[in-house]
């Protein structure tokens, strides 16, 4: 071999190195970039399906039970949620069980959840009322209905101070930030919820309402009420009571969820 194809060949094996390496170090960091992203927790979706174990909840006049289905419609909701690859979920119950209301609340605080929303069914006076209506926490109910399936959910529950262990002053001024925070979450949750089931599931006259509901006290994690439907109307209880419309249900919901943390995210950004 010549010395001249020798360092010709030695030149072209020094630019091919050199043009890997220049490919190769903005990969590495790309992938160091992408491994750190993956790396941030996901927010946790705490879902909580109402009553379970004794407490059947409403039962519908040929004997079905609430508590299987909000069970049911929970368990979708999380298959949901999770495909999206978006969020963490959790559930206070997953088998037919009774928690406390106050163990809810407190499971969703010590699991430091994004958000919270538990899921009943309505049984309400007239039969010919039907269609979903969305709770977010008030001392003073929107109106009389409100109150009264407020005091049938909570059922004497009572809450203790998740401020304990703060100087008075202290707890005062961090109840009132995160109360406040919290409320606007809240009131934003069920706006997304109401917008994605327009037209797609059947809503009550003014599906918006407000009550002191016992699983939504928790001053640090927006949350609502979801009652998916009336258990003493025909047409909500097939509907209810239908896989598919359960699974239909799931993915507006999780629409709505997902509305929510694209707009959190651009009111974060804004502020």
């Amino acid at each position: 071999m010549c010395l001249q194809c020798d360092s010709r060949r030695g030149f072209l094996r020094l630019a091919l190195g050199g043009a890997a390496a220049a490919f190769a170090a903005p990969m590495a960091r790309a992938a160091q970039i992408q491994f750190a992203s993956d790396r941030v927790e996901l927010p946790l979706i705490m879902l909580d399906p109402g009553h379970g174990g004794h407490d059947p909840g409403a039962i519908a006049p040929d004997g079905v039970f609430e508590k299987n289905i909000t069970l049911a419609s929970a368990l979708e909701l999380r298959r949901a949620l999770e495909r999206t690859g978006r969020y963490r979920v959790a559930m206070t119950r997953t088998t037919d069980v009774f928690i406390p209301l106050d163990d809810r609340v407190s499971d969703a605080m010590a699991q430091n959840a994004a958000l919270f929303l538990s899921m009943h069914c309505d049984h309400l006076p007239e039969a010919d009322l039907r269609g979903a209506s969305v709770f977010t926490l008030s001392n003073d109910a929107s109106d009389t209905l409100a109150a009264s399936i407020a005091q049938d959910e909570n059922g004497g529950a009572a809450i203790g101070n998740p401020m304990a262990g703060a100087s008075p002053q202290v707890a005062d001024i961090l109840a009132s930030l995160e109360t406040r925070a919290t409320k606007i979450g809240s009131q934003t949750l069920a706006v997304d919820l109401q917008t994605s089931f327009k037209g797609i599931v059947p809503l009550l006259p003014d599906p918006k309402r407000a009550a002191n509901f016992a699983v939504l006290r928790d001053p640090s994690t927006p949350a609502a009420l979801l009652e998916m439907g009336c258990l003493t109307n025909p047409l909500d209880e097939t509907r209810l009571r239908s896989a598919g419309q359960r699974w239909k249900l799931a993915q507006r919901i999780t629409l709505a969820i997902n509305s929510y943390f694209d707009n959190d995210a651009l009111r974060r950004v804004a502020g």
